[in-house]
């Protein structure tokens, strides 16, 4: 091997590609979760949204001033929803990308860490026949 005739990645660039392949699986985690909370805290958001309805339309019956007041609640929150939802459309479009990106990074990394373990089986091989010659 030290006579220049292998060719291949040399130590560094194996490191330095595994470092990225963790680095881009680590952020996809973070992503996804970042994901699943403002999914969750939606969910949490429009549950409150309705048990506060119901206790307002229990007290509301007797009183129309309630009833107003029900009503632009309802309205500013439903514009409020309306934002948050833009938003998270916003975000979803940006996660999407990302994904998409981290999945054609993911599968370059893939393709090379066939090559490597490819080139890794040629050097294996290359040096039993070399060993083999040197007992002769």
């Amino acid at each position: 091997m030290g006579d220049g005739s292998a060719k291949g990645f040399s130590v560094n660039a194996k490191t330095i590609i595994l470092i990225l392949l963790f680095l881009n699986v680590g952020l996809t985690i973070k992503m996804i979760k970042k994901y699943q909370n403002t999914k969750d805290a939606g969910y949490v958001r429009e549950q409150t949204f309705k048990d506060q309805m119901e206790k307002r339309v229990q007290r509301a019956f007797g009183s129309t001033g309630e009833l107003n007041r029900i009503v632009e609640d309802a309205t500013r929150q439903k514009e409020e929803a309306e934002r948050v939802a833009e938003a998270l459309k916003e975000q979803d479009a940006k996660t999407k990308q990302l994904n998409r990106e981290l999945t054609e990074a993911k599968a370059k990394l893939l393709s090379e860490k066939e090559l490597l373990q490819e080139e890794v089986q040629k050097l294996k091989i290359e040096n039993a026949k070399i060993k083999n010659q040197q007992k002769r």
